[in-house]
């Protein structure tokens, strides 16, 4: 059995947790096991992960300084011979500061891209040449994606595995029984417009402009209400822009949750008005759930797997962004699972990206 050490994991129920998660579901845990090693005091899923057997290493956190961080990942890699490959994955090119070690003690460095930009860009422009010099293998979650991390002229010459976000398809079919006893559970009338937002409030998802389309909405429809599920560095100040421009029932935040699926039966569209993305997984588990993305121009158009997903420019105004929300709403909802499946995101189905990446890391072969 192959053991690789996985770099990514943090507390957060997002994104690339949930393609890890995903991923590691469909490994034969007889032939590849994944370990973990993070920065974060927690993490997401380690119940789950511990009871597959994962291991977990913690090491300093980046404000310790990266000295700490790198004493502690050399002490884990000597300790532990049987890590060939370390697999990085990342959101900006920063991260080369901590595959340093392992690439100086001969690992080989697996990189996978999950964003399409960075809030780090000085960090960013430096660490890029260090990062393709250490990384043996490279993945993206998007064209956009790979373009970012790693420059445009891997990708064309075909160096970059683009794998989907895949999810379990079955999870997010739509269930209108289910969406009854949600709404039921979460006070919800029927002819109520619920508005879902899945994110850490961060400067990358944009808070306080959802915040400001979603009181432009709720001007038309007066009874509507905002689900916002996540938490983040910015959770406290999002909070109170909510309490001073929205009356105290329009906006539930319901904090880390793990029943998306059933969140996104009840709701009725999905608002992403992000400065940047990858391709967030949620917009994907949005589509397949049936329910419809209104998503900002600065999300990657890879995106768009079905009909259901509208891009609208930041620069438009409120105003036009609420009229958008509300033209999306469906008489007769049903999940597009057919169209998931042919464009590679059904986890039943892995893509070839994604099993050349496994390949990699069991053998050191695509």
């Amino acid at each position: 059995m192959e053991r690789v050490l996985v770099y990514g994991m943090t507390y957060n129920l997002g994104g690339i947790e949930s393609y890890l998660m995903n991923l590691l579901e469909r490994l034969d845990p007889q032939q590849l096991q994944f370990d973990f090693v993070t920065d974060f005091a927690a993490i997401a899923y380690r119940d789950e992960l511990e009871a597959r057997g994962c291991r977990i290493y913690n090491i300093p956190a980046k404000s310790s300084g990266v000295l700490a961080q790198w004493r502690a990942l050399h002490k884990t890699l000597r300790a532990h011979p049987e890590y060939h490959k370390v697999y990085f994955n990342v959101l900006d090119a920063g991260s080369a500061i901590t595959m340093l070690i392992p690439w100086l003690m001969g690992r080989q460095i697996v990189t996978h891209s999950h964003s399409g930009d960075t809030d780090k860009q000085c960090l960013h422009r430096l660490t890029r040449p260090f990062l393709n010099l250490f990384t043996a293998k490279r993945c993206a979650c998007s064209g956009l994606a790979a373009d970012f991390l790693f420059g445009p002229r891997y990708r064309r010459a075909g160096k970059v595995g683009i794998i989907p976000n895949a999810i379990d398809t079955r999870k997010f079919r739509f269930d209108p029984a289910r969406r009854t006893t949600v709404r039921r559970a979460l006070s919800l009338e029927p002819s109520t417009r619920v508005i879902l937002h899945v994110g850490r409030p961060s400067r990358q998802k944009n808070p306080f402009r959802l915040l400001d389309i979603f009181a432009a909405f709720r001007a038309a429809y007066p009874d509507s209400v905002l689900l916002y599920i996540g938490t983040g560095e910015l959770e406290t100040e999002v909070r109170a822009y909510a309490a001073r421009t929205l009356p105290p029932a329009a906006v539930r935040f319901l904090g880390l949750r793990r029943d998306i699926p059933d969140l996104m039966f009840a709701a009725d569209a999905f608002l992403l008005p992000s400065l940047y993305e990858g391709l967030p997984m949620v917009a994907v588990e949005a589509q397949a759930a049936g329910l419809p993305v209104l998503a900002s121009d600065a999300v990657s158009t890879e995106t768009a797997l079905t009909p259901l997903v509208r891009f609208l420019s930041l620069d438009e105004p409120d105003r036009i962004w609420a009229e958008a929300l509300a033209q999306s709403f469906l008489e007769l909802r049903e999940s597009p699972t057919s169209m998931l499946i042919d464009a590679g995101f059904d986890s039943a189905s892995p893509s070839a990206a994604e099993k050349e990446l496994v390949s990699y890391l069991l053998n050191g072969q695509a």
